[in-house]
């Protein structure tokens, strides 16, 4: 019984071995990010280029710029619509639980889409088609590496600098600037000249700089804002669990912004901020607001925490709150998008690549799916990132990104080689060679020989 034992001992540790090897020494279904952790920049840095390896086809990453100290300022970019959502956490050093919360959300996207869940009426895979997340977990790297890990992370001629704009003060758990000492939530062009309680010199916090877009963190988001043209921004910060969306909002624009506000406060149970007659100004969503007339919010993430980052206690809590909180904004963003996109007759030919799903109208909702089979099919119409088709059950809709144009040449010679086509004849070994004569209305007799 004892050598029965040992051998079925020994298989089974055969057998994990050889699992251990072919999953590369971890479960190919393991998450990637880790949120319960002191979520450091080069954490990050790793975790981003293990979701972009994962999920190639729908995550990609890159430098947006660097930092005042060197570090590169990483864009993630998830899905392939026109329609451009800006996520950006920790523009504040110590409100790193919000890239913390950045990551969670960029692979929680990602393992919904790739395994094609539903949100509600949602599929999270469609929506991809339509919509693109870009997110940049960690605007301002150098701040948070100096809140987590004080000066000594830093070049020692540097270090005096750090510790007199902290006031003297070793500990490093309230620094909100970069380690410039420059608040980049107040770097903005919106409202600059008149920022309330500015300090005077490079500090901790509340320092403007000495004009818009000084620092190399707050200059990179704007270049990079401007380039995308986003129809939502979305900027993290820390703590209160509130919800600021409004400065000097034009009235055209206040039923729309309040509309997906009172969405986004509905799902969290965040308290919207109401707006102030004289608002301070600088942030990065004020200047979104008034530069782009897009809609804009800055939650402030967990219960309110004082002059430190969000204990990790509150992670459950603050990520129950916001898993959905993507899907909600992305499907809110898209609709308001096709609803001001004109529609435009077309008349081409599309090949469907793929077996795909179409709707009965250029709107996702579930229960209007339909498969289509993979084809060639005659276009009628476009709105935006949708395209109408022909098919035998009637006019589709389908992301045009699902298709690709066939060109007239193409056409053209498919015709040809339709009329020039001959009847299927078998010649018999030893006879004579077949002729096929066709003939068009008004056009000579076309003689073909038929090869054995």
């Amino acid at each position: 019984m004892f050598y029965a034992y040992r051998r079925k001992i020994t298989l089974l540790l055969i057998l994990l071995s050889a699992l251990f090897f072919l999953t590369g020494g971890s479960s190919t279904s393991s998450k990637i990010v880790q949120p319960k952790q002191v979520y450091t920049y080069e954490t990050m840095v790793k975790d981003i280029k293990k979701l972009a390896a994962k999920y190639p086809e729908l995550v990609r990453y890159r430098s947006i710029g660097k930092s005042e100290y060197g570090r590169d300022l990483w864009l993630i970019e998830i899905g392939n619509g026109p329609v451009n959502i800006l996520l950006n956490g920790s523009h504040h050093a110590r409100e790193w639980i919000t890239t913390t919360t950045l990551m969670e959300m960029s692979e929680s996207i990602a393992i919904k889409a790739d395994a094609g869940s539903n949100w509600k009426k949602l599929s999270t895979t469609d929506l991809l088609q339509h919509v693109t997340y870009s997110i940049v977990p960690m605007v301002n790297p150098d701040g948070v590496t100096l809140q987590q890990s004080g000066p000594k992370a830093f070049l020692q001629k540097d270090q005096a600098a750090l510790i007199r704009m902290n006031k003297g003060s070793l500990n490093f758990k309230r620094w909100k600037a970069n380690a410039k000492g420059i608040d980049l939530n107040r770097q903005y062009p919106a409202g600059w000249g008149t920022i309330r309680n500015a300090a005077s010199e490079p500090s901790y916090m509340n320092y403007k700089g000495q004009k818009p877009l000084e620092a190399k963190e707050a200059r990179a988001m704007a270049e990079l804002t401007r380039k995308l043209k986003p129809e939502l921004a979305v900027s993290y910060h820390s703590s209160g669990e509130i919800v600021f969306w409004n400065y000097k909002t034009p009235s055209a624009n206040l039923q729309r912004d309040r509309m997906i506000v009172n969405e986004y406060a509905a799902m969290t149970g965040y308290r919207v901020v109401n707006p102030e007659s004289n608002p301070s100004g600088g942030g990065f969503t004020d200047w979104f607001i008034i530069e782009f007339g897009k809609p804009a919010l800055t939650p402030e993430l967990g219960r309110p925490s004082g002059e430190t980052n969000v204990a990790l206690s509150q992670w459950d809590r603050i990520w129950e709150q916001h898993q959905n909180t993507p899907w909600l904004l992305g499907s809110r963003i898209a609709e308001l998008w096709i609803n001001n996109v004109q529609t435009v007759a077309v008349a081409s030919k599309v090949e469907l690549v793929a077996a795909s799903y179409t709707y009965s109208k250029p709107s996702l909702n579930l229960d209007t799916r339909v498969r289509l089979a993979a084809g060639i099919y005659e276009a009628i119409r476009e709105k935006g990132s949708w395209i109408e088709i022909r098919t035998e059950q009637g006019n589709r809709w389908l992301a045009k990104g699902l298709t690709h144009k066939v060109s007239k040449e193409v056409d053209k010679e498919e015709e040809k080689e339709i009329e020039k086509e001959p009847d299927e004849q078998v010649t018999e070994p030893g006879t004579e060679p077949v002729t096929n004569s066709v003939t068009n209305p008004g056009t000579e007799s076309v003689t073909e020989p038929v090869s054995e």
